[in-house]
């Protein structure tokens, strides 16, 4: 375990930076390291499937994500990519069926809700669409603060900075004087 903690993960990251960089061939090769490192794990097979439906190769993609849930049924990317796999083909049923499997698994997998969102828009539910949408950003939203109060600590040394405490007698006289410059700015 502590081997995939560091090695795999590391791996993993390495592989999706190569990815988003736009370098393919390097990401698909971590990503099969992976695979071969570690055959009992899901991350790697998702990953591969990934690179696949990106690629158009559903079919296949789809056997990689099929695979990933052999080793953890319950593994959240891997069916909310299965669940891509059936929107494109149409399946939306299917899709949010498997959507619904990924949020029973992770509640707050954004990935799940924006791809369930997408298939109730496309089932004329708006107010499913909505829900689900605005679920996803928010989830989006505090992943990224997160990322960025990890990244500002790592930064700094994994030191946070002091965090300035103002009194509330402080803010009692600020609110004092915002009102009466807006009363004073009404008057006129």
């Amino acid at each position: 375990m502590a081997e995939w903690e560091e090695h795999g993960q590391a791996l993993l990251q390495q592989g999706t930076d190569s990815w988003e960089k736009g370098d393919r061939a390097h990401a698909e090769e971590l990503f099969n390291q992976v695979l071969e490192e570690f055959p009992d794990r899901p991350e790697g097979y998702n990953k591969v499937g990934v690179v696949l439906a990106e690629t158009g190769r559903l079919s296949e993609a789809e056997q990689y994500f099929l695979r990933a849930l052999t080793q953890d049924r319950a593994h959240a990317p891997a069916l909310t990519n299965l669940g891509n796999i059936y929107l494109e083909r149409g399946e939306t049923d299917q899709a949010i069926q498997h959507y619904m499997l990924a949020l029973q698994s992770d509640p707050d997998y954004p990935a799940a809700h924006r791809n369930m969102a997408v298939a109730y828009r496309r089932q004329g539910k708006y107010s499913s669409f909505v829900s689900h949408f605005k679920k996803s950003q928010k989830l989006d939203d505090r992943r990224a603060r997160e990322q960025h109060r990890l990244r500002m600590g790592q930064a700094r040394g994994g030191h946070r900075a002091p965090r300035v405490v103002i009194p509330s007698f402080v803010w009692w006289v600020l609110i004092g004087i915002g009102v009466v410059l807006i009363l004073t700015v009404v008057h006129r």
